[in-house]
């Protein structure tokens, strides 16, 4: 993971399924209720009660089989550092700086979806035995941009909890 750029401010590490489109071919409606959705999936069940816990247990059966069934047509996973404007991936093929289209990629590997967010290349260096991309993130739409930053920094918080743990 040495190879990516370390941003400012809150982001995560991860191995996650991505991939640059030339053409975004997902709503910004749809990738904000998928992001609604992995908040709620990804909640504490302490917080519900009997009733309502019952009701998420058939829709989050229902959810899982369907990304199941979706998740066949997800990119390759690669290393990827995931900030609240840019994401940067390990690569074996070059991107121009510049270029505008959609990053897919899936951030729960238990609910697996290929999410897209419009963005723009904008570095491409030698790493290795590929290349070293960053994208930054064009979230327009102010309900995409907030969902998508409050799955940053959950993701975030939970890695700090987890170094933490790890390290007491």
């Amino acid at each position: 993971m040495n190879q990516l750029p370390i941003p400012d401010g809150v982001h995560f590490f991860a191995h996650l399924p991505i991939a640059w489109h030339a053409t975004l071919q997902q709503s910004a409606f749809e990738a904000t209720r998928y992001l609604a959705v992995l908040a709620e999936f990804e909640a504490s069940s302490d917080e519900r009660n009997h009733a309502q816990e019952a009701l998420h247990a058939k829709l989050d059966l229902m959810l899982l089989w369907t990304a199941k069934h979706l998740s066949q047509d997800l990119p390759i996973a690669k290393e990827a550092v995931i900030s609240l404007e840019t994401i940067s991936w390990l690569d074996a093929t070059a991107l121009p700086v510049g270029a505008h289209g959609a990053l897919t990629l899936s951030l729960s590997h238990i609910l697996p979806f290929s999410l897209q967010l419009p963005a723009e290349i904008i570095s491409c260096v030698v790493s290795g035995q590929g290349y070293t991309i960053t994208a930054r993130l064009q979230l327009k739409e102010e309900a995409l941009r907030d969902w998508f930053e409050r799955t940053v920094f959950r993701n975030h918080r939970r890695i700090v909890h987890a170094e933490r743990g790890a390290a007491a």
